[in-house]
Protein backbone atom coordinates (compact mmCIF):
# COMPACT_ATOMS: atom_id res chain seq x y z
CA UNK A 1 0.00 0.00 0.00
CA UNK A 2 2.75 2.48 0.84
CA UNK A 3 4.31 2.14 -2.62
CA UNK A 4 0.92 2.81 -4.23
CA UNK A 5 0.42 5.93 -2.08
CA UNK A 6 3.90 7.22 -2.99
CA UNK A 7 3.16 6.59 -6.67
CA UNK A 8 -0.13 8.46 -6.31
CA UNK A 9 1.57 11.45 -4.66
CA UNK A 10 4.17 11.59 -7.42
CA UNK A 11 1.54 11.30 -10.17
CA UNK A 12 -0.62 14.03 -8.63
CA UNK A 13 2.54 16.12 -8.34
CA UNK A 14 3.31 15.68 -12.04
CA UNK A 15 -0.14 16.92 -12.99
CA UNK A 16 -0.23 19.89 -10.60
CA UNK A 17 3.40 20.90 -11.06
CA UNK A 18 3.02 20.93 -14.86
CA UNK A 19 -0.36 22.64 -15.02
CA UNK A 20 0.12 26.22 -16.26
CA UNK A 21 -2.84 27.46 -14.19
CA UNK A 22 -1.81 25.95 -10.85
CA UNK A 23 1.94 25.42 -10.96
CA UNK A 24 2.76 29.06 -10.19
CA UNK A 25 0.69 28.86 -6.97
CA UNK A 26 1.02 25.26 -5.77
CA UNK A 27 3.71 22.59 -5.81
CA UNK A 28 3.42 18.98 -4.73
CA UNK A 29 6.49 17.13 -3.53
CA UNK A 30 7.11 13.81 -1.85
CA UNK A 31 10.02 13.90 0.59
CA UNK A 32 11.62 10.48 0.95
CA UNK A 33 13.18 9.66 4.31
CA UNK A 34 11.47 12.59 6.01
CA UNK A 35 13.27 13.34 9.28
CA UNK A 36 13.87 16.09 11.83
CA UNK A 37 16.75 17.54 9.80
CA UNK A 38 14.55 17.87 6.73
CA UNK A 39 11.70 19.27 8.83
CA UNK A 40 13.98 21.97 10.26
CA UNK A 41 14.45 23.31 6.74
CA UNK A 42 10.92 22.84 5.39
CA UNK A 43 8.60 23.79 8.24
CA UNK A 44 9.67 27.46 8.61
CA UNK A 45 9.29 27.92 4.83
CA UNK A 46 5.75 26.51 4.68
CA UNK A 47 2.59 28.55 4.39
CA UNK A 48 0.12 25.66 4.47
CA UNK A 49 0.40 22.18 5.92
CA UNK A 50 -1.97 19.33 5.12
CA UNK A 51 -2.77 16.91 7.96
CA UNK A 52 -5.45 14.46 6.97
CA UNK A 53 -6.60 11.36 8.79
CA UNK A 54 -9.90 9.66 9.40
CA UNK A 55 -11.41 11.19 12.51
CA UNK A 56 -10.69 9.00 15.51
CA UNK A 57 -7.55 7.38 14.13
CA UNK A 58 -5.07 9.89 15.66
CA UNK A 59 -2.82 9.86 12.59
CA UNK A 60 -1.67 13.45 13.00
CA UNK A 61 1.04 14.30 15.47
CA UNK A 62 3.32 17.11 16.47
CA UNK A 63 4.59 18.19 13.03
CA UNK A 64 1.43 20.18 12.51
CA UNK A 65 2.08 21.97 15.81
CA UNK A 66 5.48 23.02 14.47
CA UNK A 67 3.88 24.36 11.28
CA UNK A 68 1.43 26.50 13.27
CA UNK A 69 4.18 27.76 15.58
CA UNK A 70 5.99 28.99 12.46
CA UNK A 71 2.90 30.81 11.18
CA UNK A 72 1.59 28.11 8.85
CA UNK A 73 -2.07 27.29 8.34
CA UNK A 74 -3.36 23.74 8.58
CA UNK A 75 -5.67 22.08 6.11
CA UNK A 76 -6.94 18.99 7.87
CA UNK A 77 -9.49 16.87 9.61
CA UNK A 78 -10.61 17.17 13.22
CA UNK A 79 -8.33 14.46 14.54
CA UNK A 80 -5.36 14.11 16.84
CA UNK A 81 -3.26 17.19 17.42
CA UNK A 82 -5.45 19.19 15.02
CA UNK A 83 -8.17 19.25 17.68
CA UNK A 84 -5.77 20.60 20.30
CA UNK A 85 -4.31 23.17 17.91
CA UNK A 86 -7.74 24.50 17.01
CA UNK A 87 -8.71 24.74 20.69
CA UNK A 88 -5.47 26.46 21.74
CA UNK A 89 -4.68 28.60 18.68
CA UNK A 90 -8.12 29.41 17.36
CA UNK A 91 -10.27 28.55 14.36
CA UNK A 92 -8.33 30.91 12.09
CA UNK A 93 -5.31 28.57 12.16
CA UNK A 94 -7.15 25.77 10.34
CA UNK A 95 -9.28 24.95 7.36
CA UNK A 96 -11.24 21.95 8.60
CA UNK A 97 -12.95 19.43 6.36
CA UNK A 98 -14.24 15.89 6.56
CA UNK A 99 -16.50 14.20 9.04
CA UNK A 100 -16.23 14.14 12.80
CA UNK A 101 -15.37 11.02 14.79
CA UNK A 102 -18.99 10.25 15.75
CA UNK A 103 -19.99 10.30 12.04
CA UNK A 104 -17.38 7.83 10.74
CA UNK A 105 -19.23 4.55 11.43
CA UNK A 106 -22.47 5.76 9.82
CA UNK A 107 -20.69 7.05 6.72
CA UNK A 108 -18.63 3.86 6.38
CA UNK A 109 -21.77 1.71 6.66
CA UNK A 110 -23.59 3.77 4.01
CA UNK A 111 -20.60 3.59 1.68
CA UNK A 112 -20.37 -0.18 2.11
CA UNK A 113 -24.03 -0.45 1.08
CA UNK A 114 -23.38 1.76 -1.94
CA UNK A 115 -25.59 4.56 -0.60
CA UNK A 116 -23.06 7.30 -0.02
CA UNK A 117 -23.91 10.42 -2.00
CA UNK A 118 -21.01 12.50 -3.25
CA UNK A 119 -21.09 16.14 -2.24
CA UNK A 120 -22.29 18.22 -5.19
CA UNK A 121 -19.18 20.41 -5.12
CA UNK A 122 -16.92 17.36 -5.32
CA UNK A 123 -19.07 15.90 -8.09
CA UNK A 124 -18.46 19.08 -10.12
CA UNK A 125 -14.70 18.51 -9.74
CA UNK A 126 -15.03 14.95 -11.02
CA UNK A 127 -17.06 16.13 -14.01
CA UNK A 128 -14.71 19.00 -14.92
Amino acid sequence: NAKIIIKLINNVGKVINNDPDTSKFLKVAFVPNYCVTAAEMMIPASDISEHISTAGTEASGTSNMKFVMNGGLIVGTMDGANIEIREECGEETMFVFGCLEHEVARIAAKAKEGHYPIDGRLQQVFQA
